[in-house]
């Protein structure tokens, strides 16, 4: 609830605001902004180019499918950015589309489907923008964004499959519940939790010791909560816990190990109230404080007691690598960055590519560790390796909140933004393999695969599987999944799932060996 005094001030900014001319700055841009597929100059154009039909067929195999690999690959990114005539005005910013990849004995099916969320199905209907989003308010200049600061869920950031469904997840925000084999949407969900309860951000994980689901959300605003929510194999609420965040931060990913769970506060400052008073969007709200360097907050995996604080040197996160405990002390690994220009700053290549540009984009992602003393509430942060431009991490899942000895990751050439290589690195050797797709041909997050029945132990010098990574190629304006051997990635791709299509960026996937099953070790 808003405060007496919020609410006087929220009065008298909205009386200013009514008598400015075009106090809304982040409307949709013209479509005509937006060379779509690009040219040689900017190949990677064809990852912000719409794909507005849905198919369902059986693709083109190059190559031979390892037996080992049966089961669905699901992916989910936004893939519709213009409607009307105009545009979105971020590259993470649309309505979200989920792919699933069915690996059969007798080839692959390939099936992609909009979520209908209400947001869709209501602009759909009237064939223009309707709501704010993320980076782009409505249209209507300050009228049409006034005290619209809840934003819709567009669904399109990540998807798992759970207790015989699945569900797509957008930044804080209820998730949609859909079909796991149709892909058909069965409406928004509460994940069976009393209204108003909690709150689920993106990035979920799953215990592969306990079956535990869990989450963290935040309900943005001017007094913004964090929530974390855990659930039992059996879909019953295990745990929940919310408290006011001690930074108006905004946060996409967190860490969960055996006995802790741990979210890095990192000085990326929202400031609310032009959101609300419609006069920015969401995105444009944020600005980089480095100067305030990292809050920590490490929980109790019960949700016992209040969090233990610590504060480090500033450091930007996407995603998270994978985070255990290691006697008495946590280690996490990430991807971090020293300065989050490419989406927070004067002309960050996230909002610029949407315009056909290239934006800036100085700093580059680098892989990260925090070494964390609970007892002491010490942290100490280091640099594991930094050789290129880092981003969208994996681990096999079966070693999630275990010690890890590998991650897989994306790499980009110097220079670039976007990326063309897949990697596979050593936390115990500093060993990195790489895989160079080649100029204009861009892989997206890498999903591994485990071998079916293989137990993955400790430390052990070896992890055989398979990633699967969606891959745009701009010279012929279509998409393909490539398999490869995790531990053999400089041989290439095995097969390559051929698409008659393009795909836009498709941000996360998850591999189920079943349908609507979530990875456990049995």
């Amino acid at each position: 609830m808003l405060s007496r005094r919020h609410l006087l001030g929220l009065g008298a900014e909205a009386s200013v605001a009514m008598l400015l001319s075009g106090c809304a700055s982040s409307p949709p841009l013209k479509k005509e902004v937006f060379p779509e597929y690009g040219d040689r100059a900017r190949p990677y154009l064809g990852l912000a180019t719409t794909l507005r039909e849905e198919y369902s067929y059986s693709p083109e195999v190059e190559g031979e499918l390892p037996v080992e690999v049966r089961g669905t690959l699901y992916r989910n990114g936004p893939a519709l950015f213009d409607r009307g005539g105009l545009r979105k005005r971020n590259l993470l910013d649309g309505d979200g589309m989920v792919q699933a990849f069915v690996f059969r004995d007798d080839g692959v099916r390939y099936r992609n489907r909009f979520v209908r969320t209400r947001k869709f199905i209501d602009e759909e209907a009237a064939g223009r923008f309707l709501y704010p989003s993320w980076s782009t308010q409505a249209p209507g200049g300050f009228w049409g964004n006034f005290l619209r600061m809840n934003f819709m869920g567009q669904a399109g950031i990540t998807v798992f499959p759970w207790r015989g469904r699945l569900y797509a997840f957008d930044e804080c925000a209820l998730p949609y519940e859909m079909d796991p084999v149709t892909l058909a949407t069965y409406g928004v969900s509460r994940l069976g939790l009393p209204e108003g309860l909690t709150i689920y951000a993106a990035h979920a994980k799953f215990d592969p010791v306990s079956g535990d689901w869990l989450h963290f959300g935040i309900l943005y605003g001017p007094k913004p909560q964090l929530h974390l929510t855990i659930f039992a194999p059996d879909g019953s609420l295990r745990a929940h816990r919310s408290l006011p965040m001690p930074r108006k931060v905004y946060l996409h990913d967190w860490f969960v190990t055996r006995r802790y769970l741990l979210l890095s506060l990192h000085p990326v400052e929202m400031d609310f109230w032009p959101v609300l008073l419609g006069r920015k969007s969401m995105v444009e709200s944020l600005s980089w404080h480095p100067e305030k360097g990292n809050l920590l907050l490490l929980f109790d995996r019960h949700l016992r007691g209040d969090p233990a604080l610590m504060e480090t040197e500033a450091s930007y996160m996407w995603h998270s690598v994978n985070a255990y405990d290691r006697g008495e002390t946590v280690v996490a690994d990430f991807i971090a960055y020293h300065n989050p220009d490419h989406f927070v700053g004067r002309d960050p290549v996230a909002a610029a590519v949407m315009q056909g540009r290239p934006g800036e984009h100085a700093c580059p992602g680098a892989l990260r560790r925090y070494r964390i003393d609970p007892a002491r509430r010490t942290v100490q942060q280091e640099i594991v390796e930094q050789g290129g431009n880092y981003e969208w991490p994996r681990v096999n899942e079966l070693r999630r909140g275990l010690s890890h000895r590998f991650g897989y990751f994306l790499d980009a050439r110097p220079g670039d933004f976007f990326w063309t290589k897949v990697c596979r690195f050593d936390f115990e050797s500093g060993r990195l393999e790489r895989y160079d797709f080649g100029p204009g041909r861009f892989p997206t997050e890498p999903v591994f695969v485990p071998l079916p029945g293989r137990p993955y132990t400790e430390g052990e010098k070896d992890e055989p599987g398979y990633l699967l990574t969606e891959v745009y190629d701009s010279n012929s304006r279509l998409s393909s999944l490539a398999i490869l051997r995790a531990g053999r990635l400089g041989d290439g791709p095995v097969a390559l799932v051929r698409l008659r299509h393009h795909v836009p960026f498709s941000y996360h996937g998850w591999w189920s060996p079943g349908m609507g099953e979530g990875i456990t070790s049995s």
